[in-house]
């Protein structure tokens, strides 16, 4: 009876250790500058320390002073944000009309991580989110479907209200940042 038992837990155990891996960010090497990653329903691009940048034009940080975002990295960023971002989009600047709301369609967003280092040491990680989820709704009203994948250089979208925005999260204090919706900051 006490072998049944113990075999009983010791396969909810493992059923319980299956389901809590699942959680977990999935990296992959894209190439010699991007690595992939997929975490629950979001998909996206690391860009690596040695990705050819000059420089980004991120509010506040130095973007020469780059690193490479873990998968824990990108767990944490990914939490800051799901639990901030609501907050921090009140205004809903551009996200009027046919423009989603991004706190409400977060993981309709391909991602671009880059990891950099601001003025006081701390580690933030500027994502560069764009949208990925086109329907015929879309394309009949003549928005093209232009995704981005694994292997993508960095892009800057200056029009298209929502669909495309940006974020800092600092990983030291937790704090999301520097929200700009298409410019708009």
């Amino acid at each position: 009876m006490i072998q049944k038992a113990m075999k009983g837990m010791i396969c909810m155990l493992l059923i319980f250790y299956g389901i809590a891996c699942k959680n977990k960010a999935h990296l992959f090497d894209v190439d010699e500058y991007r690595i992939g990653v997929k975490h629950r329903s979001i998909r996206g691009t690391i860009f690596k320390q040695s990705y050819p940048f000059n420089r980004f034009f991120v509010n506040d940080v130095d973007s020469t002073f780059r690193w490479t975002p873990t998968a824990e990295d990108i767990e944490l960023a990914e939490k800051i944000l799901c639990q901030q971002i609501a907050e921090l989009n009140a205004d809903r600047v551009n996200q009027v009309d046919n423009c989603p709301t991004i706190h409400k369609h977060l993981s309709k967003y391909f991602r671009q991580y880059v990891g950099i280092t601001n003025d006081n040491g701390q580690r933030v990680i500027h994502v560069n989110f764009y949208w990925s989820r086109y329907s015929l709704w879309d394309k009949w009203r003549g928005i093209n479907d232009d995704r981005l994948r694994f292997w993508d250089d960095y892009e800057v979208v200056f029009d298209g209200c929502s669909y495309y925005w940006q974020v800092n999260i600092n990983l030291d204090n937790m704090i999301l940042s520097d929200l700009s919706i298409n410019g708009i900051s």
